[in-house]
């Protein structure tokens, strides 16, 4: 649905988007690079408020959050766009929209759930969350800033699922209703990163930083993608969070499948995948795990002072917690995390 949007400012006869650093100046008319945001006679609107095309159920471990009240039913939605262009993008069918496309299909106009519907529907369902992903929620941070504060207020807890691609001040607006996030680090070169996704790699590293020094629960997924991350990077990663951080910020490292414009590249070598975890483990990680790769032995919790098994997984099940007021059953070492 048509809306005025936020984070926007008139220069020189144009408007300014300032919501991600792409910043885009656009004339009467012009779209901006997600796709769904429009000058419109001199002000900026998102087309898509409330222009759901993605819902679903999930437990929070598909988002990946392994360490966020685990095993919870987390109600998950999307609207189309993204500020991001990954040639590998796997919802590329709701993220890339074509240029021109909200001002001219009725899918924009005519479809609308209201805040007010999202929560009723998770409450209804016996979710404990909202979580915001799929396409990359910066891009409906209108939509999802009123849906998050009257979860909150609802005692619902909020999730955003994103690339971290965002300024500061709006990054600021949506953290006050946020109690995790989930955020790709997809490179550890601003050449791969634009050259992937056509961004760039320090906004993100802001965003994470960000979001660690609030104090908001943070796991990270870097998706394995053949030519464009090398051993170098996946060192730099993981060095990162080890100094940057904290050795026990969860890292997903992904297995990559060729979608979209990448189906000139290969899935991930399995051995590719263990090599970077044990990159993880040799930055001092404590929390390494493997995704997309189901039954492998990276998708369980392990204590990292006694190597129990902690949370049991397969896949985005849980097969058992061994844990005691958010301490290892075993040894009682501090598990991190909200629990």
């Amino acid at each position: 649905m048509k809306t005025l949007a936020k984070f926007w400012r008139p220069i020189n006869g144009k408007v300014e988007c300032y919501l991600c650093p792409v910043g885009c100046e656009l004339k009467d008319g012009q779209v901006g690079s997600c796709g769904v945001r429009v000058n419109h006679e001199g002000k900026l609107y998102t087309y898509t408020y409330g222009s759901l095309i993605s819902a679903a159920i999930d437990p929070v471990e598909k988002k990946p959050l392994f360490h966020f009240y685990p095993g919870h039913k987390t109600l998950t939605i999307a609207t189309p766009g993204c500020n991001l262009h990954c040639k590998g993008c796997q919802n590329w069918e709701i993220s890339q929209v074509p240029k021109g496309e909200v001002t001219e299909n009725s899918f924009y106009q005519e479809t609308n759930a209201p805040p007010e519907v999202i929560v009723e529907k998770a409450l209804e369902e016996g979710c404990e969350s909202i979580s915001y992903s799929y396409s990359d929620p910066t891009i409906f941070a209108e939509y999802m800033i009123d849906v998050a504060k009257l979860a909150k207020e609802k005692g619902l807890k909020n999730i955003m699922v994103t690339a971290g691609y965002i300024n500061p001040e709006p990054l600021e607006e949506i953290d006050r209703y946020m109690d995790a996030y989930s955020i790709d680090l997809k490179f550890f070169s601003d050449e791969s990163y634009r050259k992937y996704s056509k961004g760039r790699l320090q906004p993100v590293l802001d965003t994470i930083r960000y979001v660690f020094e609030r104090g908001k629960w943070l796991e990270l997924t870097t998706l394995l993608v053949p030519k464009y991350l090398d051993e170098e990077q996946l060192r730099g990663i993981a060095n990162w969070i080890s100094e940057e951080l904290a050795p026990w910020v969860p890292w997903h490292i992904s297995r990559f499948f060729p979608y979209y414009k990448a189906k000139d590249l290969p899935h991930t070598p399995v051995e590719e995948l263990e090599k970077a975890y044990r990159i993880g483990k040799e930055a001092g990680l404590e929390y390494v795990f493997v995704g997309n790769l189901f039954g492998n032995d990276h998708e369980s919790t392990f204590c990292p002072k006694c190597g129990n098994r902690v949370i049991g997984r397969k896949g985005y099940i849980i097969t058992g917690i061994d844990m005691k007021d958010g301490k290892c059953g075993r040894c009682g070492y501090e598990i991190k995390g909200r629990f």
